[in-house]
């Protein structure tokens, strides 16, 4: 996506530069805005820079600022573009098109693909306990089968993370459409309903009768977006569409519509009401939506509290863009349970991602919103000329194919790159032609879908967006900030004339600037990350296979030395080689050989392998608990192959680094605590410590029911047993 950004910036720079050479028109004024989001992207970069300094997650750090560039330029277009306010009102047509289709994606999740889920993943994973707890070894290849498939959806196969997805998947309703999450297709919606509101309500719609089809699909519309919107259940979601809807009210009422605002905002009662009461009755929200608002804010107070103390430690560039968990871990508050990948806020996520310098640009952005928002008593409308009615509706023709054409566009380039990369995802699930519904329905409204738009509307809905923001995640999810700078670029196409708040930019150096950044982001980020990932998933589905350990992690070492920065592969080959390595402590023990001390040549180069991938995952990313947990247990499982306490007293730092990095675990710390209890009476004293801390982590889990998090019976028994000795 951010290749097409740049090839796109290339192109247009060159078209306006070659039409508008030497002409007036060739310059595009600047404004506060545009300010701010060169900020971000500095932000990214510096962050960028410094997490290579302190050997942190380099490839996600890259990857995150290869977007904000592309961002850049997404801007760029859409501010010189958005100069003919027409295009303004296409650019919106779009947006709302698609936001109609995600919406019946949506319902249809909700609605059908959730029961469909349930049945096929129980069925699945009974007949997988089964064959696994049978010993039956003629039931090996279907036991592979089924965890390939797991293995494909990312479904995980056991611990925490499998009971997170079950109870995901079995107690939830919530629709995501495109996404990964509800809340991040709820912020869309959110957006799209003020502005297919505000379009509706324009005050200049008078100059432009509707037909009664028309209207009745610009109601359906509005009914498929607050529908699913209701059903995604996310507060934060309806108050920022609330947020956005009132300032509508407001801005109407100052321009001398409060009547047709009035009706509006009775019909849009009525339909906001009947939505409600439908998804009530067909069992899409109950009162736990209500009853948890205080506890998911509650939970999002202690996300940021977390980050504020992270904050402080690293105050002007943060964690850095893509190292956000790894970070926080060390500062997570022992009463939250996620594992968050962002703040849930997107002020801090630009101070955690970008530094003072991406925040810096965030919060010129927001000023700017609100000063639109607060100063401008009359906002600028898209106008069209004076025309006859053939005219017009030739023009609107017009405006239709352009629009609806850059849909279809999208589609097939999204069609072949996921055909590119052997993905079949567009093809073999048919649900997913629903968000072709937006494009039916604006073709169906014809010229009526390229209505003409105020800046008050685009502002409102940018102000839901931002409210959304402010608790969920976001800031560093493209399509988010895509929707989101649209609709700024939009309202500001109609600010005064006279508005000239500095400088201007000019066409032509845009060409050579995308040209370098794509070169860049080819070399350092589409190629290396390309065929890393085309390794790993061929390794990943070898590595079930009783024959194909071997094989797999020579498909992870290609991956790691086709794109050296990235700790995937590398996470990868340190887990088969300290597996394998486990596996022959193991046989030593059933082999009752164990009295021999000192390694054969086989184990001592697998042990060698297992310590050296251990160290290349930590030189990529050395903020991270978890290699350091890896690391040692290969030095723990080797120290018992040879007899060597220096080995072990090793192993158990390793695990005292793992638990200073992400303190607040329970599973870290018991494994410190059975770790040093094992290691002698030399190591009585702190395993007795650590084991109390496990029991005041365990209760604390249990007082805010983390149940992914209790220890199990047996482990309590020991942590118990260690603290009194």
């Amino acid at each position: 996506m951010v290749i097409l950004w740049l090839m796109l910036g290339v192109l247009y720079s060159i078209q306006r530069w070659w039409v508008a050479e030497g002409t007036r028109t060739q310059n595009v004024p600047l404004h506060w805005m545009d300010l701010g989001v060169v900020l971000i992207a500095v932000g990214h970069v510096v962050s960028t820079i410094v997490v290579f300094q302190v050997s942190g997650d380099r490839r996600a750090a890259l990857n995150l600022t290869f977007e904000w560039i592309g961002l850049l330029i997404a801007w760029r277009i859409f501010r010189t573009l958005f100069q003919d306010s027409q295009i303004a009102a296409q650019g919106i047509a779009v947006l709302i098109a698609i936001s109609v289709g995600l919406s019946s994606y949506g319902i249809w999740q909700h609605h059908a693909y959730y029961a469909e889920q349930r049945e096929w993943y129980l069925n699945l994973r009974g007949e997988l306990d089964q064959a696994s707890t049978s010993g039956d070894g003629r039931q090996f290849a279907r036991i592979n089968e089924i965890t390939r498939q797991f293995q494909e959806r990312d479904i995980p196969l056991s611990g925490s993370s499998r009971i997170l997805w079950e109870n995901r998947l079995l107690d939830s309703t919530e629709p995501f459409a495109t996404f990964s999450l509800a809340n991040t297709l709820a912020g869309i919606l959110a957006t799209a309903l003020v502005l297919l509101i505000g379009q509706a309500s324009s005050t200049i719609s008078d100059q432009h009768k509707s037909s009664w089809l028309a209207k009745t699909l610009l109601l359906i519309q509005i009914c498929l977006i607050a529908y699913c919107l209701i059903l995604t259940k996310s507060r934060s979601a309806w108050l920022g569409a609330s947020v956005g809807l009132g300032i509508l009210l407001i801005r109407r009422t100052r321009l001398a519509a409060a009547k047709q605002v009035f009706r509006w905002l009775v019909g849009g009662t009525l339909i906001a009401g009947l939505a409600v009461g439908i998804v009530a009755a067909t069992g899409g929200i109950d009162k736990e939506v209500i009853l948890e608002s205080l506890r998911s804010l509650q939970f999002r107070s202690l996300y940021w509290a977390g980050t504020a103390k992270l904050l402080q430690a690293q105050p002007l560039t943060g964690a850095g863009p893509g190292n956000f968990r790894q970070v926080y871990l060390q500062h997570k508050l022992d009463e939250t349970s996620e594992e968050i990948r962002d703040p849930h806020n997107f002020v801090l996520d630009a101070w955690s991602s970008s530094g003072l310098i991406g925040l810096a640009g965030l919060l010129l952005i927001i000023g700017c919103t609100g000063w639109q928002l607060m100063h401008h008593a009359k906002t600028g409308v898209i106008e069209e000329p004076p025309r006859t009615p053939q005219i017009r509706s030739l023009h609107r023709g017009r405006q239709l194919r352009i629009a609806a054409g850059g849909i279809l566009f999208g589609f097939l380039l999204h069609l072949i790159w996921t055909w590119v990369n052997g993905s079949d995802e567009w093809t073999s699930e048919p649900p997913r032609l629903l968000l072709t519904a937006g494009l039916l329905l604006m073709l169906l409204r014809g010229g009526e879908s390229v209505r003409p738009m105020d800046s008050a509307a685009c502002f409102a809905a940018a102000s839901a967006m931002m409210i959304n923001l402010l608790a969920a995640g976001g800031f560093e999810m493209p399509a988010v900030m895509l929707t989101l700078l649209l609709c700024l670029a939009a309202g500001l196409a109609f600010r005064p004339a006279a508005e000239r708040p500095f400088g201007t930019y000019f066409a032509f150096p845009t060409v050579g600037a995308c040209l370098g950044a794509g070169l860049l982001v080819v070399q350092f980020g589409l190629l290396p990350a390309a065929k890393s990932d085309y390794y790993v998933r061929v390794g990943d589905s070898m590595i079930t296979g009783a024959q194909n350990p071997l094989r797999a992690l020579d498909q992870f070492q290609q991956a790691s030395q086709a794109d050296p920065q990235s700790v995937t592969p590398r996470q990868r080959i340190a887990e088969v080689l300290s597996y394998r390595l486990s596996e022959a402590v193991g046989l030593r023990a059933e082999a009752a050989s164990n009295e021999r001390k000192g390694m054969n040549e086989a184990e001592r180069s697998l042990a060698d392998q297992a310590l050296q991938a251990c160290e290349n995952l930590i030189s990529a990313d050395r903020r991270n608990s978890f290699s350091y947990g890896l690391r040692s247990e290969v030095r723990w499982n080797t120290a018992l192959l040879i007899g060597d306490s220096q080995m072990r007293d090793l192993a158990i730092q390793d695990l005292q680094t793992a638990a200073n990095l992400y303190p607040s675990s329970a599973a870290a710390r018991y494994r410190l605590t059975e770790r040093l209890a094992a290691a002698g009476i030399e190591h009585r004293d702190e395993a007795k410590t650590n084991a109390q801390r496990v029991l005041e982590l365990d209760q604390i889990n249990h007082a805010w029911g983390h149940s992914d998090r209790y220890l199990t019976d047996e482990q309590r028994k020991t942590v118990e047993r260690i603290s009194e000795q």
